[in-house]
């Protein structure tokens, strides 16, 4: 309910501002850090058909040596899902993140004046019997973000499986724009660099789950709060787009595109070739990343993020507006009419169309079409880009640990 006044005060000030229409209302979607960078409730549950006290039950019998996390989607701005940690099952909400390594979730010993950890489920580990000390004190790489706390030890159930003795981070502090967050934490999906095992390597190293490798399917039906799935240990064939056999009536799913991963940086980092905005109004091509660029793969939102200069580019010839907090706005009545961007991956065109990138969020009859594109101002950051939801929800991907390798290929419609 706090997160809708605070829409509704949002749209008063943007309406005073100008920025929406007299008639129009707007749910204001606003540019969270992911934890990459910034490191860089059971009500909930019930209203989406999730019975706590069946999770708590049945969450540890997993026999199948694969599981699959249902993912929920908050306001098209991140998507997440649930977990329990300890053994009476403290739930929280959790991004699944594959370009962080560490799980985390914000501690019981969070002050109450820091605001970021306001409105979030904490963790208390001394409600849990399975909670074993640990202390290491752990400090963001970037400090200036503000995320500091300490490393804990134990049990976590997630879908139908349990993973015993899981290192993580109570956080003590966060940014405070952690309060526009659904998420209580983030379960980390990074490739291991370190000593301590994300949590996908100790559900190996256990074997609750066989192959090594999962894959995240991101729904594309944004009015709804099921966001997807992440499937642990296979691939699901009904997530991949079918293609004609020639000269059949016949359809076999589509061919999935593998690219190495980069090494050392413990994100599922790979080369783009290049991006392509196509102006077929001007019989014109626009390049970006044109000799190539690093990309990463972000499961927890929604936005692609690109170098400063190359966002403003595209941002100009797609006429988007500046908005607030690092977004921007198209006329509504224009997505359909917006260019196609090519992402180049091993040499095959991966499309975005209009409708796919720019997110048109709505509260009663009232729409705001946003630009999913955001640039980064890091100077570390101008030859990277990050493709989120807007991008994932179109093309199904594969993280294949066993083969350092990550793999695209066109989602189904399902």
């Amino acid at each position: 309910m706090w997160r809708l006044m605070f829409a509704i005060c949002c749209i008063f000030v943007l309406n005073q501002m100008g920025l929406v229409d007299s008639d129009t209302l707007m749910i204001p979607i606003f540019r969270q850090k992911s934890p990459r960078e910034a490191a860089l409730n059971s009500k909930d549950m019930h209203k989406l058909g999730i019975h706590l006290d069946w999770l708590r039950k049945h969450h540890h019998h997993n026999s199948t040596g694969n599981d699959s996390i249902a993912l929920f989607r908050f306001l098209d701005m991140e998507f997440y899902g649930k977990v329990l940690i300890g053994q009476k099952g403290q739930a929280f909400n959790m991004l699944f993140d594959t370009a962080w390594q560490t799980s985390w979730v914000i501690s019981n010993d969070c002050s109450w004046t820091t605001i970021g950890c306001w409105f979030h489920n904490k963790y208390d580990h001394t409600g849990s019997s399975t909670y074993v000390a640990n202390g290491t004190k752990f400090i963001s790489p970037e400090g200036s973000y503000n995320l500091t706390g300490y490393y804990s030890n134990d049990t976590f159930s997630i879908a139908h499986s349990r993973v015993n003795g899981q290192m993580f981070v109570e956080m003590t502090s966060v940014p405070y724009t952690y309060i526009f967050s659904k998420a209580d934490g983030v379960m980390g999906l990074g490739i291991k660099t370190g000593k301590i095992d994300p949590f996908f390597y100790n559900m190996l190293r256990n074997g609750t789950i066989k192959q090594p490798l999962f894959s995240v399917y991101l729904s594309r039906d944004r009015q709804s709060q099921r966001g997807g799935n992440i499937l642990l240990g296979f691939i699901d064939k009904k997530h991949i787009h079918r293609v004609p056999v020639p000269n059949s009536n016949k359809t076999i799913p589509d061919t999935i595109t593998y690219l190495p991963v980069e090494g050392g940086s413990g994100y599922w980092q790979f080369h783009m070739d290049r991006i392509v905005l196509d102006m077929p109004s001007q019989n014109k091509s626009f390049p970006f990343c044109l000799h190539g660029c690093s990309t990463i793969a972000d499961t927890t939102n929604n936005i692609i993020l690109g170098p400063q200069q190359d966002i403003n580019a595209i941002h100009t010839l797609i006429k988007a507006k500046p908005l607030l907090f690092g977004r921007s706005r198209v006329p509504c009545d224009t997505i359909n009419k917006l260019p196609p961007i090519d992402f180049v991956l091993a040499g095959k065109n991966f499309t975005l169309k209009g409708p796919q990138y720019i997110q048109k969020m709505s509260y009663g009859s009232v729409t705001l079409c946003l630009s999913s594109f955001v640039s980064s101002s890091v100077p570390t950051e101008q030859n990277i880009w990050i493709l989120g939801g807007a991008f994932l929800s179109q093309f199904y991907s594969i993280y294949d640990i066993g083969n350092n390798r990550i793999g695209f290929v066109r989602a189904a419609s399902v």
